[in-house]
């Protein structure tokens, strides 16, 4: 392997600590229920997830306390821009 592997290797791992700290932050923040939809989020739309980790330690950092799933999807949805949840309704 030549010196451009191992610094990819590198930055996998630092990346990898990273996202880590971040799972453990977002624990810490949220309610369980919040984590798993922050976690489905995160499966879904990485860069969604991404802002909305953002805002969410910023809160914390103000000492907001925990946040619920209600707040959390909240958010979600006016970070996406107030999209409206779709109904189907057969006949």
């Amino acid at each position: 392997m030549g010196e451009g592997a191992g610094d990819r290797e590198a930055e996998i791992l630092e990346a990898k600590r990273m996202e880590a700290k971040l799972k453990a932050a977002l624990r810490m923040c949220l309610t369980p229920e919040a984590y798993e939809r922050m976690a489905n989020v995160r499966m879904a739309n990485p860069e969604l997830y991404a802002a909305a980790a953002r805002q969410i330690l910023a809160h914390a950092g103000k000492g907001g306390g925990k946040l619920g799933d209600a707040k959390v999807l909240a958010l979600l949805r006016a970070m996406r821009g107030g999209e409206r949840e779709t109904k189907i309704t057969f006949k």
